[in-house]
């Protein structure tokens, strides 16, 4: 369940940006709920019983704003995704110390629903990669980490080698790719060899007439071979990633 919270002391302005994100929201997913709120400080003692995941802060709000709201969640250490809403943009420079997901202008209609639309589908995709996951190394134990941290995943024999960003070494674990394939391209994942799974994210460019692909682990490049039989498949899929992240 995603908790997203909405705050803006203008109850009518409350009301209409309620009705955009419900619809924006409701294209990717219908596990969320919105809760609405015209001052930050009953937010904040919401927030306190159970953490929101996602919050759309109006900024320039009596007695605590959305800064306030901000700095508190931040001083918490809170992962919450914020979302400032404004009509004055040279507030949006002030606004960088609390690590906002991104900006919605309500200086109209129009635009306001444009950049949630814009909002949440950006949100939705990042994340979809930002659930934990947790595997057993048999030489190197326990290791949790994000579905954005794989770059790739290689079978070999019995294992599973999980290629990991900033990490030198792959983790292994007992496995086979067929067995996980399906649930890792919910996640923007690919099969593009029968022995390869790679992470959409990190896909740098594709040479079909050689049949490599490259992806990026921060300056490095690696090469990937591109199995015949995956070639359109990955193709498509690609294409659609570029698409929706766009």
């Amino acid at each position: 369940m995603i908790r997203i919270a909405v705050c803006d002391d203008d109850s009518k302005q409350l009301h209409k940006i309620n009705d955009i994100i419900f619809k924006a929201f409701s294209v990717y997913t219908d596990d969320y709920k919105i809760y609405s709120f015209e001052n930050g400080k009953t937010l904040l003692e919401k927030n306190y019983e159970e953490q929101f995941d996602v919050l759309f802060l109006d900024i320039d709000m009596p007695e605590v704003s959305g800064f306030d709201i901000a700095m508190k969640l931040r001083a918490d250490f809170s992962s919450s995704f914020i979302i400032f809403i404004t009509s004055y943009s040279e507030l949006v420079y002030r606004s960088f110390d609390f690590q906002p997901f991104h900006f919605v202008q309500k200086n109209s209609s129009v635009i306001m629903e444009n950049d949630i639309n814009d909002v949440v589908a950006r949100l939705m995709m990042y994340m979809k990669q930002n659930q934990k996951i947790v595997i057993d190394d048999p030489e190197n134990g326990r290791h949790a980490f994000y579905y954005r941290n794989i770059i790739y995943i290689k079978s070999e024999g019995h294992y599973l080698l999980y290629h990991l960003q900033k990490m030198e070494n792959p983790l292994r674990t007992p496995g086979k790719l067929n067995d996980i394939s399906d649930e890792y391209e919910k996640f923007d994942f690919t099969r593009v060899h029968r022995s390869i799974i790679i992470n959409l994210r990190y896909l740098d460019s594709i040479d079909f007439k050689i049949g490599k692909l490259y992806v990026s682990n921060n300056s490095e490049k690696i090469r990937i071979p591109v199995g015949s039989k995956y070639a359109k498949n990955l193709d498509q899929k690609f294409t659609e990633y570029l698409r929706s992240t766009i």
